[in-house]
Formats: structure tokens, C-alpha cells, sequence
């Protein structure tokens, strides 16, 4: 008779941890999936001096959205994968600053604030600074602003290093 208990307490759990699994995935991609259509991009100004970038980033969520919103300095190379696709910020080589390898610096700026940041030693070049937000329960479809493109350094030919708030254009 306990063989027989055992047997149905097994199938019970079993049922009990498939039926607890699809009512997870259910409930974590539905908010996701609703949570991505509602997220706002940030509002980044940028500037450069020297091998410096200085930038600084509003989140215009809402607090209870659980979006966090970064800038994010990436080669100009890449900056048209990136408004197709946001989420190839993700991809290794494409950001610059911060290390995206942590996800936790993808939520610089948490909702309502305005953060305001400076990275030294970028190498001398052409960048793109493009804000960007993404909810924590949906990491894959951050919302990006328009990128600006910003001139680091001293470039070949005698340019003069400074900020161009100009944008990549459409």
C-alpha cells in the first residue's frame, strides 16, 4: 500500500511542478510582453571634452514600471544595428561604457531620477551616446532614445576634439 502512495505522491508532485512551471512562464512573459509596450526612452544630453564623455540621463517611467535606464557610449560603427535592433547593446564589442557584462549597469537611473556621469579615457574617435531603458522582467527589449554622435580626441587631420550634438539622421 505505500508503494501505491508513494507512486501517486510522485505523480501529484510532478503535476504540481509542471502545472507551478507553465503558470510561471505565463505569468513572467505576459508582464514583460505588456511591460515593453509601455516603457519610455530616456532623455540623455551629451558632451565630449578631451578623451572624456560626459552624459546625463532622465528616466521618465513611472516607479512601479521596474525600468531602469542607462547611456550607454558605443563605437559609430555600430549605432545602426543598434537602432534596429536595441538589444545588440548586448552584444560583446559594441559598448563602450558601461560594462553591459553586468547586468546591473543597465539600471543606471532608476524611475524619476536623472543621473549624470563622465567617463575618462575613451580612445580617440567617433562614438555614438544613445539612452536606454528596459524593464527588470524584460531584459531583451530595451527602448532606445535617438543617438548623438560625439567626436573623442583629436582626429587625424587636424580636427578639434568637442561635442557634436548631431544626430545619426534617418
Amino acid at each position: 500500500m505505500q508503494a501505491a502512495t508513494r507512486g501517486g505522491l510522485k505523480r501529484l508532485a510532478g503535476g504540481a511542478a509542471i502545472a507551478v512551471a507553465t503558470v510561471a512562464t505565463v505569468t513572467m512573459t505576459m508582464p514583460a510582453t505588456a511591460s515593453a509596450a509601455a516603457i519610455l526612452p530616456p532623455v540623455v544630453k551629451a558632451s565630449s571634452s578631451g578623451n572624456s564623455i560626459t552624459m546625463s540621463i532622465k528616466n521618465p517611467n513611472p516607479i512601479l514600471s521596474l525600468t531602469g535606464c542607462q547611456a550607454f557610449v558605443i563605437n559609430a560603427k555600430d549605432v545602426p544595428a543598434v537602432v534596429d535592433n536595441p538589444a545588440k547593446l548586448l552584444d560583446p564589442g559594441v559598448v563602450v561604457y558601461p560594462n553591459v557584462s553586468n547586468p546591473l549597469t543597465l539600471f543606471g537611473a532608476l524611475p524619476g531620477q536623472t543621473v549624470n556621469s563622465t567617463t575618462h579615457e575613451i580612445p580617440t574617435g567617433l562614438y555614438g551616446v544613445v539612452g536606454g531603458c528596459v524593464a527588470l522582467l524584460d531584459l531583451m527589449h530595451p527602448v532606445i532614445d535617438e543617438p548623438q554622435v560625439m567626436q573623442v580626441g583629436l582626429l587625424p587631420g587636424g580636427s578639434s576634439d568637442g561635442s557634436s550634438a548631431l544626430s545619426f539622421g534617418s
